[in-house]
């Protein structure tokens, strides 16, 4: 039999981030929204930070066999799946050259976009071992050429060479814009590169799907030049219906990012997307799931409550064995009393954003810092794992973990969040706001609304109607709030 330091030491929640979770196939929990993506006409994956996105798309990136075993026949067999991080692919360009190759004559992001998917397609289809002839058949073995089938190397390729003078031979032309990707001696037209993919395409009777994640990572210090550069994939994707329709593009943002974004025909892919919601009945399969990976973790529960339990089929169990197995790990209340509420809701309320919004970051997180709290103590519950106050301690880590990876995405609005600093209420009126913000730009009407909007406010009507700006317990202690009572 195991001591208690053993079982907590070898309990492990995972990584709050999809992109370094080397088990994320074993712990995803599916929810509705896993299931949508595969529909043919769902174009855009919303959620905000945190609410697995990354997860679902690495799942059908980096995990594909297991995305067909979830979803069966609902997976078509006739698509190929491309995975595109336009933060990766990108994060070698700086402004300047950005800069640079915007002010080319007739050069536009679209056309940046359309050349970026162009190649991404040619690069699979070379994979698969197709040929082609035309401008197609000319990519194919310009990429051939190259010593593996990475197309960082070629990608970065072009934006040296878009900033520099062209060679002479080997050019691919958009309009008056021309790269060099290869040896030939022959041009190359982007245009007519997507018409020969989508006729091989239609011909075999084939899909591309090209997801496209982590693009709120383009230009991320400038919002500005953020929008534009993801306005022009939108208008591009657009474009791509009806005309290129074997090529799907479907693509996971940001909330928030969705938000601010004007372009023309926005409502016209409104009904193809879809927003990732969490609610509590997941939120506990998940954490049950992830914490059962571990073997002795697993024999621990299953002598406590009694029972062998499949992880596998965790999905299945109903919400009274999702408890039970929960709470025997986890003390039944943060504080002592008949009165008190079960803990696993205490920690949901206060990771909860101003939407009411509830996603596994936070939550993951929470749990991961209650493991370390308990971790530290000398003397441990003696049928569970961790005690309440262990939950309670890990509070403070979460919200401030939360105001620095989230609000940290918005520097605009930084000194705004500072005005917070040891406040001693989280409800405000909108005069208060007005007042604290006065100086400050973005202007306060502007700011409040920003805020609002990002889930920093939960708004409500106070008895006279009067609108009521409340912080959520999920930013308190990290913008520094100084609230009398318990967190």
């Amino acid at each position: 039999m195991s001591d208690r330091k053993s079982y907590l030491r070898d309990l492990d929640f995972g990584n709050v981030d999809a992109e370094s979770e080397e088990e994320l196939a074993k712990r995803f929990i599916r929810t509705p929204g896993f299931g949508r993506i595969s529909d043919r006409d769902t174009l855009i994956i919303l959620g905000p930070k945190g609410s697995g996105k990354s997860a679902l798309f690495r799942l059908y990136t980096d995990f594909k066999d297991q995305a067909e075993r979830l979803l069966g026949e609902d997976l078509p067999r006739n698509v190929h799946i491309i995975k595109a991080t336009g933060g990766n692919d990108i994060r070698s360009v700086d402004n300047r050259n950005l800069q640079q190759i915007k002010n080319q004559e007739k050069f536009s992001y679209e056309d940046f976009w359309e050349i970026y998917i162009g190649l991404k397609i040619a690069e699979k289809l070379g994979e698969a071992g197709y040929t082609s002839d035309g401008e197609l058949g000319n990519v194919l073995r310009a990429l051939d050429e190259q010593k593996d089938w990475r197309l960082l190397p070629v990608f970065r390729t072009i934006w040296e060479y878009c900033i520099g003078d062209p060679p002479s031979n080997g050019k691919l032309s958009y309009g008056s814009f021309s790269i060099e990707i290869g040896s030939s001696n022959e041009d190359f037209d982007a245009e007519l590169l997507l018409r020969n993919e989508q006729d091989l395409l239609t011909e075999n009777n084939e899909t591309i799907w090209l997801l496209l994640d982590r693009i709120d990572e383009l230009e991320s210090k400038d919002p500005e030049k953020r929008k534009e550069l993801i306005e022009a994939l939108f208008r591009t994707q657009l474009t791509f219906l009806g005309k290129f329709d074997n090529i799907r593009l479907k693509i996971f943002l940001r909330t928030d990012i969705w938000g601010e974004l004007n372009f023309v025909n926005k409502s016209h892919v409104s009904d193809k997307r879809i927003e990732l919601n969490w609610d509590d009945t997941q939120l506990l399969k998940m954490i049950n799931k992830r914490m059962l990976q571990s073997d002795l973790v697993r024999e621990y529960v299953e002598g406590s409550i009694g029972t062998d339990i499949n992880v596998k089929n965790i999905e299945n169990f109903d919400q009274g064995s999702q408890k039970e197995i929960f709470y025997s790990v986890f003390e039944d209340t943060v504080y002592p009393g008949e009165r008190e509420a079960e803990l696993f809701d205490w920690m949901t309320s206060r990771i909860k954003d101003g939407h009411g919004g509830k996603y596994p970051r936070e939550l993951i997180s929470f749990c991961n810092e209650a493991v370390r709290e308990e971790i530290r103590k000398e003397e441990h519950p003696e049928d569970r794992l961790i005690e309440g106050y262990s939950v309670r301690d890990a509070y403070d880590t979460v919200s401030n973990q939360r105001v620095n990876t989230y609000l940290s995405e918005f520097p605009d609005l930084a000194e705004h969040f500072d005005r917070f600093d040891n406040k001693n209420t989280a409800e405000y009126s909108y005069n208060d706001l007005y007042a604290m913000f006065e100086d400050l730009e973005p202007s306060p009407k502007n700011a409040i609304d920003r805020m609002v909007d990002i889930g920093f406010f939960k708004t409500d009507r106070d008895e006279e109607g009067n609108r009521v700006y409340e912080i959520p317990r999920l930013y308190r202690e990290g913008v520094g709030l100084v609230i009398r009572g318990r967190p």
